[in-house]
């Protein structure tokens, strides 16, 4: 694009854009001279979103060709006090298409610098990019997750005992929906001042997916990042301001201590995940403090995932699995077995499921895992059958592998490969499945009811949304949560509940599953309920393939 420059005004424009270039190598320069009439852009921007040039006369770009519909009310609402002179300073987060089409996340951050008259002279700054800027995340400028893994990992290097705290919104998500994206960044930003007022040099603060921050701290405890905790929710539920609304926000929040040289950071990024869901899913955003009240324990527990994280990536080396038999609760004879995860270590012994699974949920890891206990179970369900040619298969799915997006091509291939009969295969949603997008699970429940599978819904009757995700899910049956077994045989109460709750499940579906069978008194009172199946350390507790053959199916 050929424009005529005042030499002197290009010169001095030049000047201040290389001193701009050269504060930082992970940004796009932009430098507009007022009175000159002409903006300059840095090479690598013009190449990344195909502007005419460099050197671009004012007005004769319309940014609105360039940014997304809903950031552009925005947009001007920051610039044009900056080019009248009623504003010194910007600091928004847009969306821009690029060269390709497609929308790149954006921050810029800049000044003005006002000539004669205090009028508006030169308006620059950096513009900063997710692509160019890895471990930056864009909307807050604050280092990201990968930049915590990395920065985590380096500390545990040198032995540094460390903190994390990780603590976020659940709202976000319905406030982006309500105001609109530029709006959410603005809550975003807001969260992020917040708290790094709060942890001044006392840490390092991170921003993870969505409304979340992490806190990386080498001088505070456990108890007072539990009381930082206890003021960044306070301010929160205050509220965060933006555009003179005041957004009151709930908080989730998790933490995690180590004092472990040979813990691997992402067994500790894995950990303080499950610690956040906890609060966020089950505990109302009251802080789960991962290490718990023990500090030995905790440290044990720690070692120990670690080492099993290093074992599934050895192909799963140590895992196995055992099986719980079905019972038929009229015949008392076993239908078939579910199968559970163990782990078996020469340090630490027989490790069951229930003590790694649910942490490991949030690593990506568990894909590797998730199929190594589909395939393994379809291959010890061929050798029953062998038993048994009616035997039922019973496997648990976790939200993960439902959400990877391949699950049933994944599972068909295993059907396939071992020769499993689809139709003696039965697959238990995991409680967190109900967080499933509800659109995705119907699609996938639909697709196995194709290959006549079955579809239970595990820990029935726990949890706010059960009854709910019942009503909405279209499965088989349901397993009755074990708790509501306990007691049976000593409280009426208990035992109204659990009648009138296997009544109301049967009601949806044709089977009800319950487990938590433990005696001969609490057997006799589950069989005159309107059941199907039932399990229970009555009959067996999980067992080795061997022992489940050698109890029930040789003569």
């Amino acid at each position: 694009m050929e424009i005529n420059m005042n030499p002197l005004q290009k010169q001095m424009l030049d000047d201040v854009f290389d001193a701009f270039s050269m504060l930082t190598d992970a940004a796009y320069i932009s430098l507009m001279h007022v009175d000159g009439g002409f903006t300059r852009y840095s090479a690598s921007a013009v190449e990344m979103l195909g502007l005419p040039g460099e050197y671009i006369p004012n007005g004769a770009l319309d940014w609105n060709d360039y940014l997304h519909p809903e950031d552009r009310a925005r947009y001007m609402e920051v610039m044009f006090p900056l080019i009248e002179g009623k504003t010194q300073t910007y600091d928004i987060t847009y969306r821009v298409r690029l060269k390709s089409g497609e929308y790149g996340n954006f921050r810029a951050v800049g000044a003005v610098l006002r000539g004669e008259q205090g009028k508006p002279s030169l308006i620059g700054g950096a513009t900063f990019n997710e692509g160019i800027a890895n471990n930056v995340d864009p909307v807050t400028v604050l280092p990201n997750r990968e930049a915590y893994r990395e920065r985590l990992a380096e500390l545990i290097s040198q032995g540094k005992e460390t903190v994390s705290l990780m603590v976020g919104t659940g709202k976000f998500g319905e406030l982006n929906q309500l105001h609109g994206y530029s709006y959410g960044n603005r809550i975003l930003q807001e969260m992020a001042w917040m708290i790094q007022d709060l942890v001044g040099d006392r840490g390092e603060v991170f921003r993870m997916d969505g409304a979340v921050f992490i806190v990386l701290s080498q001088v505070l405890n456990r108890g007072e990042m539990a009381a930082l905790y206890d003021v960044i929710s306070y301010r929160m539920q205050r509220g965060i301001q933006v555009n003179g609304i005041r957004n009151n926000l709930s908080t989730d929040g998790g933490m995690i201590a180590n004092y472990d040289a040979n813990v691997d950071a992402l067994v500790i990024d894995t950990c303080l995940h499950y610690a956040y869901e906890e609060s966020k899913i089950h505990r109302h955003g009251e802080l789960v403090d991962f290490n718990g009240s023990i500090h030995d324990e905790g440290r044990k527990r720690l070692e120990m995932l670690s080492d099993i994280r290093d074992s599934v990536t050895e192909d799963c080396k140590g895992f196995y699995m055992e099986y719980i038999p079905v019972i038929n609760a009229q015949t008392e004879e076993p239908n078939g077995a579910e199968g559970v995860l163990c782990w078996h270590d020469e340090v630490y012994g027989r490790v069951e499921g229930t003590k790694f699974l649910p942490v490991l949920e949030n690593d990506f890891i568990f894909e590797e895992l998730g199929d190594f206990m589909l395939l393994t179970g379809l291959e010890d369900g061929v050798k029953f059958l062998e038993k048994n040619p009616n035997f039922l298969l019973c496997l648990n799915v976790y939200r993960i592998q439902l959400e990877a997006g391949y699950f049933v091509e994944t599972l068909t291939e295993y059907l396939d490969k071992t020769g499993f009969p689809p139709h003696l295969l039965s697959l238990k949603l995991h409680s967190d499945c109900r967080f499933v997008s509800g659109d995705i699970l119907e699609d996938i429940i639909a697709k196995l009811h194709e290959r006549k599978i079955v579809v239970i819904i595990d820990g029935f009757g726990s949890g706010t949304n059960s009854i709910i995700f019942l009503k909405n899910t279209p499965v088989d049956a349901v397993c009755i949560d074990g708790r509501f077994t306990e007691g049976i045989d000593e409280r009426k109460r208990d035992l109204d509940i659990l009648e009138n709750l296997t009544k109301m499940a049967r009601t949806c579906v044709p089977h009800v599953n319950i487990t938590g069978v433990a005696t001969t008194q609490i057997r006799d009172l589950v069989r005159k309920l309107p059941i199907t199946t039932m399990q229970g350390e009555y009959y067996s507790g999980a067992v080795t393939f061997e022992k489940m053959v050698e109890k029930y199916y040789e003569a």
